[in-house]
């Protein structure tokens, strides 16, 4: 029972299978058309059959769609995949960066106090 109330809500289809359904129901079953179908004999198993084909149909469309989405969602992940891959190394070369940064600056500022030293040094005694 739940495989039909699956198949009637059209879960997976693109909504395309509710109204074949829909309209095999109100065929075999309203207004007579039981009856009819019944009592027709080879006519009835044919429409039948036509139904059914005609939902293979639709069926192998919409299974062509989804795959074609997959294939889409698929290339969009290797994608972002490689983003993913250059901004981590991006990010490993701007924390080179910085600690190459602060190493230069730590030199700068002894270099700064050295000169400083130098100048002092060189106003305190006479050549």
């Amino acid at each position: 029972m739940s495989a039909a109330v699956a198949a009637a809500s059209g879960a997976g289809f693109g909504g395309a299978l509710p109204y074949i359904v829909g309209a095999i129901l109100a065929a075999a079953f309203g207004g007579g058309g039981y009856a009819v179908l019944r009592n027709a004999g080879r006519e009835g198993s044919k429409i039948i059959v036509d139904a059914a084909q005609g939902a293979v149909i639709v069926q192998s469309g919409v299974i062509k769609d989804l795959n074609d989405q997959l294939d889409e969602q698929r290339e969009q992940i290797r994608e972002l995949r490689s983003h993913i891959t250059e901004i981590t190394e991006l990010r490993a070369k701007v924390g080179l960066l910085e600690t190459a940064n602060r190493v230069l600056r730590r030199e700068k500022n002894a270099l700064e106090g050295r000169v400083a030293e130098l100048e002092n040094h060189k106003g305190g005694t006479p050549p």
